[in-house]
């Protein structure tokens, strides 16, 4: 559960980049339209409560909370990464980190 807690964290700060013009351009080749600048967002807040829910569901709520905080941070930092090195790869990783990690809590 932690797995694809970590993987909706990661997929909801790459739906809040991909709202920004910047990085919408660089990634997709073009500004995305208010529509769906706002359905991205929108998308993020729903991946980043249902991470949270995923962390309290897995270690209670105090420690859960620290722990979706902390898997935050580092899927931000592994998104920075990647913008920064290999942008191709920053939308292939949010298409694979949940579906691997789905994957890995079925069988589980």
């Amino acid at each position: 559960m932690l797995w694809l807690s970590f993987a909706l964290g990661y997929l909801a700060l790459t739906a809040l980049c991909l709202a920004m013009n910047r990085h919408h351009k660089a990634l997709l080749g073009g500004e995305p339209s208010p529509t769906r600048r706002r359905g991205l967002r929108l998308g993020a807040a729903v991946a980043m409560l249902l991470a949270l829910v995923l962390c309290i569901a897995a270690q209670g709520g105090e420690i859960g909370a620290v722990i979706w905080l902390c898997q935050l941070m580092v899927s931000g930092w592994l998104l920075v990464g990647l913008l920064a090195w290999r942008q191709r790869w920053a939308l292939s990783m949010a298409a694979l980190l949940p579906l691997g990690s789905g994957l890995f809590a079925l069988l589980g």
